[in-house]
Parts: structure tokens; sequence; C-alpha cells
């Protein structure tokens, strides 16, 4: 069956533009468009990429795939691809006979998409520390709003370890300023690679950086992982010299806190790994001390 573009389908796509521009997400947008290509046009995978940065995705596996593409100006600079994937003559011949249609519906949705991808864009630039690219403390505040009383329920554990780089500010004086940057982001690389990608990592200073770690048995495991990461940083050379290939490896220390045994408020969550970290940094290099409580009154920070 040949589905030709009319009058009846020029109005349904309309009305699918009008309801998307409703969809506050573009994970929803493209959620919903991925249920009206299945029903209409028995679409079942397809995928979305601007400037070849994938926006969406459905397909698990492309291997044994066969896939046509859509390319649709956006702007001068901006382009959207669709690119639908078929495994069998049936399945082609559905996308065959509905092109028309499936052009001009994305042709005619593609700036609700666009809108909505710029303001996703803007919102990760908001929350994302533009050095590294990790979260910064704007994201972490109203992530610990969400995870908090969530963990509480569950009667589940979180730790949180601030990440503070030994005498960082001697790098600065002896060297500058980029290479001070080098180190922060040889930090955060090693940081996101010494943790399970549903722990979090993000920069919330100059020089300090907060991994929280979800659903921790034991304190005893929480500090193994501080152990790792302090010991995996201590690894890394940053280049200095391209010409010389001098090199510079720095250390750094952790502030262990564990909620709700520790804190059970974002304040106190902050407060107590600050604590920690400072009693860390005091004892050496490469250095890592979990929070105690009774020991608040005797620790100070200034």
């Amino acid at each position: 069956m040949k589905y030709k573009l009319n009058s009846y389908s020029f109005q349904m796509i309309i009305a699918l533009n009008d309801h998307i521009k409703t969809l506050k997400k573009l994970d929803d947008i493209f959620s919903y468009l991925s249920s009206y290509l299945n029903k209409d046009f028995g679409i079942n995978k397809f995928e979305a990429s601007i400037n070849h940065r994938k926006i969406y995705s459905n397909v698990t596996e492309i291997e044994n795939n066969k896939a046509e593409s859509l390319f649709i100006k956006l702007n001068e600079n901006d382009e959207l691809e669709v690119t639908f994937y078929y495994d069998s003559s049936l399945e082609q011949e559905k996308i065959e006979s509905s092109v028309e249609v499936i052009k001009t519906t994305f042709n005619l949705i593609s700036q609700t998409i666009y809108n909505k991808y710029l303001t996703y864009q803007l919102k990760e630039f908001s929350l994302k520390d533009s050095l590294t690219g990790l979260y910064n403390r704007q994201y972490i505040d109203e992530y610990l709003k969400t995870i908090l009383p969530l963990s509480n329920r569950e009667k589940k554990k979180i730790a949180f370890l601030k990440i503070g780089i030994d005498h960082f500010k001697a790098v600065i004086d002896e060297f500058d300023y980029s290479i001070g940057d080098k180190v922060l982001q040889e930090l955060a690389v090693s940081l996101k690679n010494s943790v399970r990608s549903s722990d979090v990592v993000a920069r919330i200073d100059s020089d300090e950086f907060l991994v929280v770690l979800h659903n921790v048995d034991s304190e005893e495991n929480t500090i193994k992982v501080a152990q790792k990461i302090i010991e995996n940083f201590k690894k890394k050379k940053v280049i200095v010299n391209n010409i010389t290939n001098q090199t510079l490896m720095k250390t750094i220390c952790a502030g262990i806190s564990m909620f709700p045994d520790d804190a059970s408020k974002i304040e106190e969550i902050f407060r107590s790994s600050d604590i920690a970290l400072y009693e860390a940094k005091n004892r050496g290099r490469s250095q890592f001390f979990k929070f105690k409580k009774e020991e608040t009154n005797t620790i100070e920070l200034f």
C-alpha cells in the first residue's frame, strides 16, 4: 500500500506537530514519534542526529540492518538526519511506500524538534562545567533534592567523596593556568573511569570535585573506592611540554561522608565532606578521611 500525501494526511501532520509542541522533553517527543511511526507506517527502528550528534535512537543493533536516511536543513549551519533501519524486504517496502508522507512529516516538525534540542542544549550548558564536561554544583544541588528522599524511602545509603588536588596552587605558580586546566581535565577523566556509570561525578569548585556513589553497602567498600580513585590518579601523567615530553604527576585526597549516617541534608553533606577532605589533606598527600561526627568539634576549618 502506497501512502499518499493529501489534505487529510497533511492535517494529521499539523495535529502531530501541535501535540509535540506541548511535550516538554526531547525524549518525550521522540518516544511519541516512535509510537506514531510504528502505528502509522510500521517503522520500528530509527534514530535522529543533529550535525552527527545522536539525539535519539531506539536501535539496539544495526549490524545486519539496512537503512534509509532523510536530511533536513534546519538553518545555515545545522542539519537534522533521520535514519530508518529495516532487516526485511517487507519493512523496506513499508518505508519506500510512505517516504513522501514521512519526509513531509519531518520537514514540518523539524523546527519543533530543533527548538526543543536548543532548549536541551542550553540546560545542559547551564548544568555542566565547560572545562571538564562534568556536572557542576548547580546540577548536584538539584540532583540531591530528588535522590536523597528516594534513597531515604528505600533505606539505601549514598557515599559522598569530596576530592581535592594536593598543592594545586603550586601548579599555577610553577607553570600557568593552561597546565592547571590540563590537570583538572585529566582528573575528571580519571574520576569517571574509576567509578560505575550509575555514579555521579561533578566539579563543584575550582580544584574540588564530588563523587556520588549510589547504593553502597558498607563504609569499607566506600573506602576501597576512595583508595582506587587516589591510586588511579597518582599514575596519571600530564604533559607539560610537548617538545621535551616533560610530564607532571599530581596527587589527590578524598573526604568521605555517608548519607544518612553522617548527614541527612544537602548542606550537611557538603559540610561533612568538606571537613573530611580538610582532615585528609592535613595528613599529607594521597590520603583519605572518613567523617566522624564525634570529631566535628575538634576540627577547625580556618
